[in-house]
């Protein structure tokens, strides 16, 4: 009996140390062990990353009713990948001021137009501000229709700013006025914040045109405490008076 115990117990494992290593029941312990094996690490490929292509542009037309004619109907424009809804430019040829913004506003029931009526609104009062009245004001967009977030992809701005530097030759402004962080970007290459220290300066066509930039009507309603600072940009431009 005591025998037979201590075999069942040798059996199981019972008497050997913790350092060694355990077999399993009932199978006999083989002569010579199998070196353990390091286990390789799995490789893991690297997807390859989809280098972002320049935007391929069309020849842009030469005048501007050819111009406006292209934006209203061509099925190549950058917008065209993210939306078919269009707000084209408006106002009067050689103004007192060109206003520029990023993108048009989306104004409810699926309509979008330029700005909605409340930023309109406060546009218009900035304008009267440094005696400029609607008839003497030509409003457009970098890109024609509205993204989705409110932001426009890098690859796309190239082309898109040369496109808004031939729209500037067309209508030939006096002074230009760029509204908010995108278009800042766009155009000028700096943000909103840099972009507003100093008067800027738009070359277009044989001609340079004097800009600045400034916040866009969309953020001085949202915070009210910003408009002393736009009135400050505001004051950098030749007023419409000066001779």
């Amino acid at each position: 009996m005591v025998e037979s115990l201590q075999n069942w117990w040798a059996l199981a494992g019972v008497e050997l140390d913790y350092a060694d290593q355990p077999a399993p029941l009932l199978v006999e312990k083989s002569i010579s062990e199998p070196a353990e094996q390091t286990a390789r690490p799995a490789v893991t490929e690297r997807a390859p990353e989809i280098a972002k292509k320049p935007v391929q542009d069309d020849v842009l037309p030469t005048t501007h009713a050819e111009f406006i004619d292209w934006l209203a109907n061509s099925d190549s424009l950058i917008e065209t990948r993210w939306s078919k809804k269009i707000a084209l430019p408006k106002g009067v040829l050689e103004p007192e001021i060109m206003v520029v913004s990023a993108l048009p506003e989306k104004t409810g029931h699926g309509e979008v137009d330029l700005f909605t009526p409340p930023n309109q609104r406060l546009l218009d009062k900035m304008l009267a501000a440094i005696g400029c009245d609607s008839e003497q004001v030509y409003l457009a967009t970098i890109a024609i229709s509205p993204s989705a977030d409110g932001r426009i992809e890098d690859q796309y701005w190239p082309a898109l700013k040369k496109r808004m530097l031939h729209h500037v030759g067309l209508v030939r402004p006096k002074r230009i006025i760029c509204l908010g962080d995108l278009a800042a970007k766009i155009i000028f290459g700096d943000n909103l914040l840099a972009a507003r220290k100093n008067k800027q300066f738009i070359n277009h066509s044989s001609s340079q045109t004097e800009a600045i930039v400034t916040f866009h009507p969309r953020i001085l309603i949202e915070r009210p405490l910003f408009k002393a600072e736009a009135w400050k940009d505001l004051q950098m431009l030749t007023r419409i008076s000066d001779p």
